[in-house]
């Protein structure tokens, strides 16, 4: 067993690893290859002459040497992010890390950063886009958007926004064929789908529309992808105003028709419950609560 420390880069590829028990979500979050990784891992497993990792077939788990190396070793990485953000603080550039969908980064946060930056020139935001779950302890993330239920255990969850499913599509689509005066005339529309393909179901039973076949269309794992084809002419979304209200201002996307329903669904802001949020943390919040109320 060797007794000076293994190298630094090795223990956090394997730190970055054992968290989650997955080579490639560790080289998506460190920006390199899965091979990196595994070429790490396998110098740290010959460096210290035990197996750190039972690898299976579809899953990697921690062995019992890895688990305790690995609970031996995160508190030490967590006191190096948390130094590491106390320093950029007395340097005078504060820094908070925001980790939300790219659909809530694209249509709507981006957009809208340069009004936070007007007021607050000094604090550094830096986005971060992921579908994943964030751990807090670990990720160096301030605050998270999450589009879901709203139940995050040991976590801090502020509704951002809830507003009702509308319609949407390009004018274009519209005025080439005959305007839309019932939910029933859809059936001659090809329905664009984001991964919650359920939504256009619900939407046609809320307004009555039992000839429609709600599943046909095209999904898009992004709804970003899903408006932009919209936009393009190829069918009808279905979309908050809140994400999409700089669309349907410039006049690319329009309403069809005026029926809506909610969702269980919603946007929180989320932050664990135990920690004391930094003084421009906590600007960043109540400036991202204030733009949230604001009428479009």
């Amino acid at each position: 067993m060797p007794t000076k420390l293994p190298p630094l880069h090795a223990l956090h590829c394997f730190e970055c690893v054992s968290r989650h028990l997955s080579v490639k979500h560790a080289a998506e979050e460190m920006h390199v290859t899965p091979a990196a990784i595994s070429q790490q891992i396998s110098k740290l497993e010959q460096l210290l002459g035990v197996l750190l990792f039972v690898r299976g077939a579809r899953k990697l788990a921690l062995s019992e040497a890895g688990l305790s190396y690995f609970l031996g070793i995160r508190t030490a990485f967590r006191q190096i992010e948390e130094a590491t953000g106390r320093l950029a603080s007395w340097a005078g550039q504060p820094v908070i890390t925001i980790s939300c969908t790219t659909v809530f980064a694209m249509q709507y946060l981006l957009p809208r950063l340069p009004r936070f930056h007007a007021l607050h020139p000094a604090i550094d935001v830096r986005v971060s886009t992921t579908h994943r779950l964030v751990d807090f302890a670990h990720d160096g993330v301030d605050l998270a958007v999450r589009h879901g239920l709203g139940k995050y255990p040991g976590l801090i969850s502020e509704l951002l926004m809830d507003d009702p499913l509308y319609p949407v599509c390009s004018p274009r689509l519209l005025s080439a064929r005959k305007s839309l005066k019932s939910a029933d005339m859809l059936r001659d529309y090809t329905l664009l789908h984001d991964e919650r393909k359920d939504d256009w179901k619900l939407w046609l039973q809320a307004a009555a529309a039992g000839n429609v076949d709600g599943t046909q269309g095209p999904i898009f794992t992004d709804f970003n992808a899903a408006i932009e084809a919209a936009i393009a002419g190829h069918g009808i979304a279905l979309a908050r105003k809140s994400l999409v209200g700089a669309q349907l201002a410039d006049g690319r996307l329009v309403m069809p028709l005026n029926a809506s329903i909610k969702s269980a669904i919603a946007y929180y802001l989320v932050y664990p419950a135990e920690i004391d949020l930094r003084r421009e943390v906590q600007l960043f919040r109540a400036w991202l609560l204030g733009e949230i109320k604001k009428p479009e």
